[in-house]
Order: C-alpha cells, then sequence, then structure tokens
C-alpha cells in the first residue's frame, strides 16, 4: 500500500493566514478568495472545502460573534462624526468591516446608524420603509384565442 503524503506545513504559514484574513476583511466571495490563493499559495492542495477548512482552522469568519455591540457604536459614530455622515448603510457597513476591522452583520450596521443618527438615515431614503406599489391584474383569453385581426385582417 502506497503513503498517503499529507502537507500539513500551511499551519505554521502565517503569511497564508494573513492573506486570508485581509480577502475576508475586504468582503470578497470564497471562490474570489480561493482564485487569489490558488495564485500565490500553489504549494498547497486548494478546493472550496479545504478553504472553509483552513479558515476555521485560523479562526477567520465573515461575521465575528465576539465584536460588542459597543465597538460598533463607537465604529458608526466615529464615521458618521466625519465625512462618514453621508454615507449610506451598505457603504458604512464596508468602511466599518475595512477600517475598523469589525466583522459584523450589515443589519447590525444599520441598526447603529438608526439608533445614532435616524434623521440623517432618513434623509438618505435609507430609515423608512419602501411603499408597495398595488399590482394590476393581468387577464388573459386562454392560450387558445387568436385576434380576428390576424385571422381576417378586418
Amino acid at each position: 500500500m502506497a503513503a498517503y503524503f499529507r502537507n500539513d506545513t500551511w499551519k505554521e504559514d502565517d503569511l497564508l493566514r494573513n492573506e486570508m484574513k485581509k480577502y475576508v476583511m475586504q468582503g470578497l466571495q470564497r471562490e474570489e478568495i480561493l482564485d487569489f490563493l490558488k495564485r500565490d499559495f500553489h504549494q498547497y492542495a486548494w478546493s472550496l472545502r479545504t478553504l472553509d477548512r483552513r479558515l476555521r482552522y485560523f479562526e477567520i469568519f465573515y461575521h465575528d460573534k465576539t465584536v460588542s455591540v459597543d465597538e460598533v457604536r463607537a465604529a458608526v459614530q466615529k464615521e458618521l462624526d466625519g465625512p462618514g455622515k453621508l454615507l449610506g448603510y451598505r457603504a458604512m457597513y464596508h468602511k466599518v468591516r475595512q477600517e475598523h476591522e469589525l466583522n459584523v452583520p450589515r443589519d447590525l450596521v444599520h441598526a447603529m446608524m438608526y439608533e445614532l443618527d435616524p434623521d440623517g438615515l432618513t434623509a438618505r431614503g435609507l430609515g423608512e420603509k419602501k411603499k408597495v406599489r398595488a399590482k394590476g391584474n393581468f387577464t388573459s383569453k386562454g392560450p387558445n384565442w387568436v385576434s380576428t385581426f390576424y385571422l381576417y385582417g378586418v
């Protein structure tokens, strides 16, 4: 029986850990991260499943559950006090994620923005629910209906 060769050197690779953390902080999707890692770390075997396993090993997560609400509130308040006061909640989410290095869900950032500056949020059109348009009723005369115009040219 042939010996199974397992390459575990990736566990001590700090450059790999830092690159993976950087890509997650940038908000890249897993497939995009996988493409970059295949290019830069070709000495390791890569697949989506392997990427997920290695992210878990390094304890790198898209949403960090250890971040407190107070940290998010402080980061959002700092941005609202500066030039970030005109940002929408998605742009604010990216700023909190990349500059303050807080991996939190986008709806938490929206809730903090609503709590800290509800007037500014509604001024940008993000604080109120969108109105649902009434949909019209579509009626048809059936699948076999043909206009007399097409039959007789009348």
